[in-house]
Formats: C-alpha cells, structure tokens, sequence
C-alpha cells in the first residue's frame, strides 16, 4: 500500500544540520529525511499511548497489543510502523540534480543537458558555448527549485542567575513556513486507521515554537505503468550510439541517487596505490545489495559521478555518551554508469525493479538510497567540445 504524503510547513522549522566549526551557526537541511517524519509520528503515537513506560526521548514505537489498544485510532499504524517505509521529503516534489546535468553559462534560457554518456568538456547542444554544472534541485526538465530560509538569532539563558549566559548567543538558519514537501509512505501490509491529515511537531527546537507541520496522507489508489524497461531499451539506443558500440548484447546500465546513500560495507582507506578502475568498482560494490543478481553480473564500470558527505552525531536517546560513529555517505545525484555481463533478461530487470522499489544501502527505510536506474534525465545529451553535436 503507497500514500502520498504532503507536509505543509505551519511555522518555521529546523531540521538539524552540520554545525558550523564556530558552533554559533546551526543550519537546517533544506529536505526532511524519512528519519525525521518517523520520529515525529512516533512522538505523537507515544504521547497518547496508555502503555507507554519508556523514560527519555526515544522516538521509536512498539506495538503492546493490549486490551485498550482495540479503541486506539493509532492502532493501524503503530501495529505496522516497523514495517513502514518513509522517503525524503522535497519542496514541491523536486529532485536533486544529477552530478552530470549542465546548462548554458552564456543564456540560463537554453535548455540543460546531460554529460553521462559524452566524454570531453560540456558545450551548449544550443548555442556552442561553454556549459557550467547544475547544482540544487530540479522541478522541470529546464527549470531549478530553491528552499526558502531565514535567519532566526537566539540567546540561551543561564538557568540560576536569569541572565544571557556568556558566549551563547547563537544563529539558526530555519526553513520559511508555508513551503510544501512531498515524498511518500509505503506499507508492505495494508492496514487502516492512517489520519488522513494531522499536525506534528518535526524536527528540533520544538518547544520554542518551530517545527510546526500539518501532514496529509492520500492513498495511490491506481497503479502506475512500469516504465522501466523502456528507459533501459532507449538508454541501450543512446550508450551504444555514444560509445560507438554494435554489440547488441551488451547492457548498459547507470544508477543515479535520488537521495544520500550509506554503503553497506565500509570503505576503508588503502596504504598501496589503487587504480581508478578499481576504485570506481569498489565505491559502486559497496552500496550494491551483496546477494543481488545486479552485483553478480556487473561488468566494467565505466563512469562515476560522485560526491560524499561524512555525517556522526550523538543519540540523546542514551543516558550515556550516545556519540554515533561517523559513517560516509555518498551524495545524492551521484551517478554510475556501467556494462553488464550479458544482456537484459528477466532476471535482471527484476534485480533492477527490486532496486527502485528498495533502493540502495542501509537504512533505505528511512528514505536513503532512493535510486532511478537509466533515469530520463540522461537521455537529454548535450554537446562535446570538439565533436559533432
């Protein structure tokens, strides 16, 4: 069972960022990770659960089952929240663009294009001239999308004297209330009881007046076409014309991130020299699902696009220190394009509808690993310098 999901921001809202080295500057994440909306229900299940004993601000659910929980309108979704599967949230459903779209630097009006399959400097398809990467998010095939923020300044009180407390004044970078941003819920069971709006408190400082959201759930009630083997037909049409290929067997595939990806396996560094090759094979491996037939039958992996972030944290959840090991994540937008070993049969289109569906990674759950395999973007090619266009 799929819902949409809007949440619509009712007052300013700070979904916690890195903190700048200062430590005076915090600024809020211009998405909401699925990780965020499922603490945010917890919270609010929990809040009115009769059989809730659990001391801190753990915002996680289980399921009692018990004589007063038949009457409880959460019924439906606490029985199933384990198994419910939240993705990022983005303003007006927008996308983060690929690491390899490029617009015109000349004239922001000529459309963009893309760069995975072409090798030399971008030119303009349009006009020739020179072509700058595109950053942020895309809401069209030629049009970007900024999220609004504003400056919100604070000072923390010493709590005995009643005074501002030395040193403490602080700068949060909040997201304007009023932006809407969409994503979905999916349920492996179909259960009832899911509100079909309610209001939340998300993210941090809630206590201070932001982070108010009011959420609307709508079942996706007709099915949507299976695309996906006629975007990997047309992308084998544009590789092969690309690389100049007539093998008819051969399989070209490219996954891009629709969101941050944590690899299942860490990626250590090495002491001895590693070719490209090599290393463009291990990063593409490590987010790979080890048992699946995608990784079984991948054969060279030709181009990657990408970029990391190195995210740790602290889980005031725990008495203790709760300090989080930092993990790599590799960016949203990245994009890897390889061959594959033989051609595209059922199994494998099955191994690679498995992949959108579950994504990529650890903690897909919670919104991470979202991937696109051959995704239309890339079939708007541009020009190279020095070639034909």
């Amino acid at each position: 069972m799929q819902y949409s999901v809007d949440l619509t921001l009712e007052s300013a809202t700070l979904v916690g960022d890195r903190r700048e080295p200062s430590g005076y500057f915090i600024p809020s994440r211009d998405f909401i990770p699925g990780s965020v909306l499922r603490a945010a229900l917890a919270r609010a299940i929990r809040e009115g659960c009769p059989y809730d004993t659990v001391n801190g601000s753990s915002n996680w659910v289980e399921f009692a089952d018990g004589p007063l929980c038949s009457d409880c309108s959460w019924r439906g979704l606490c029985s199933n929240f384990g198994d419910l599967r939240f993705s990022h949230l983005y303003r007006d459903g927008a996308r983060v663009a690929p690491l390899t779209a490029y617009r015109c630097k000349n004239d922001g009006r000529h459309p963009m294009f893309d760069t995975l399959l072409n090798s030399g400097a971008p030119v303009c398809p349009e006009c020739g001239g020179t072509g700058e990467r595109v950053s942020g998010y895309l809401n069209g095939p030629n049009s970007t999308l900024d999220v609004d923020r504003h400056l919100l300044m604070r000072l923390e009180m010493d709590p005995y004297r009643q005074t501002a407390r030395e040193g403490q004044l602080y700068a949060l970078r909040v997201l304007n209330r009023g932006q809407v941003f969409k994503g979905r819920l999916v349920s492996p069971t179909s259960f009832t009881g899911l509100p079909a709006e309610l209001t939340l408190r998300l993210g941090a400082k809630t206590s201070v007046g932001l982070g108010r959201v009011k959420v609307r759930f709508e079942e996706e009630t007709t099915s949507k076409p299976d695309l996906l083997g006629d975007r990997i037909r047309r992308f084998q049409e544009k590789a092969r014309a690309a690389r100049d290929s007539q093998d008819g067997e051969t399989c070209y595939l490219s996954l891009t991130l629709l969101a941050d990806a944590l690899p299942e396996r860490e990626l250590k560094a090495s002491r001895e020299r590693v070719s490209t090759e090599a290393l463009k094979r291990q990063l593409l491996e490590s987010i790979l699902p080890p048992d699946s037939p995608l990784a079984g039958r991948l054969g060279e992996v030709l181009r990657v696009a990408a970029d990391f972030e190195v995210y740790g944290g602290y889980c005031t959840a725990e008495h203790s220190c709760g300090r989080r090991r930092a993990s790599l994540y590799v960016s949203a937008g990245s994009v890897f394009l390889c061959r594959m070993q033989g051609p595209l049969d059922d199994e494998l289109l099955q191994s690679l509808r498995s992949v959108e569906e579950r994504g990529l990674g650890r903690r897909t759950e919670d919104g991470y690993g979202a991937v696109s395999v051959c995704d239309e973007f890339h079939l708007h090619t541009g020009g190279v310098a020095g070639e034909d266009k």
